[in-house]
């Protein structure tokens, strides 16, 4: 089984790409995992073309191969940084260029690449700010993303209050919640 993570932060080994490996070792019993760090990618933002008639997108950028990857993953599971109460500007453009799969999906009635319905996927996430409506505007945004891509949500941990680099690790209840989580996700996974 092939679980894809991607993670968005532009910092590596930040706080939620600590998470994110916390909850991929949790999910390591007889799953591989591909790690894809959007921020080592050049991914043009969408550019409201509407040039995506047949559900392909005409950007040509590493986006082709996500593409492909995500459409052959066995499940996934997204980290951000909440930044400004939303996604990182990773993650949001990585979403955005699915447009052409809604495009195809929903205008056009045939999907580009047919998608396995209720793949399971998970949701991370770490923020400076307390207040957990900003956690949930993230949520929302991979809620529907997800369900653009036929994917069944399983859950999410959000973690309030985590600014510095490193400071989750202060806390070190959360990396074993992710990892608790991570053992738990695996029982969605088909053998």
């Amino acid at each position: 089984m092939t679980l894809l993570a991607i993670s968005s932060s532009p910092r590596r080994e930040g706080n939620s790409e600590t998470l994110l490996f916390s909850f991929l070792n949790g999910a390591a019993r007889n799953n591989s995992a591909e790690v894809i760090r959007l921020n080592d990618l050049k991914i043009r933002p969408c550019q409201a073309c509407d040039k995506c008639t047949d559900g392909h997108c005409i950007l040509n950028d590493d986006m082709q191969l996500l593409y492909s990857k995500v459409a052959s993953c066995s499940a996934l599971v997204v980290a951000t940084p909440i930044y400004f109460g939303s996604l990182s500007a990773q993650l949001k453009i990585f979403i955005d260029r699915f447009q052409s799969w809604w495009h195809a999906k929903y205008n056009l009635k045939k999907p580009f690449i047919p998608l396995e319905a209720g793949k399971p996927a998970f949701f991370l996430c770490v923020g400076a700010l307390k207040k957990e409506q900003y956690c949930l505007n993230a949520e929302q945004i991979v809620k529907v993303f997800l369900h653009n891509l036929n994917m069944k949500y399983k859950g999410s941990l959000c973690y309030r209050g985590y600014d510095e680099k490193d400071s989750i690790k202060n806390e070190p209840s959360a990396a074993e919640e992710a990892y608790q989580a991570g053992v738990n996700f695996t029982s969605y996974l088909k053998n």
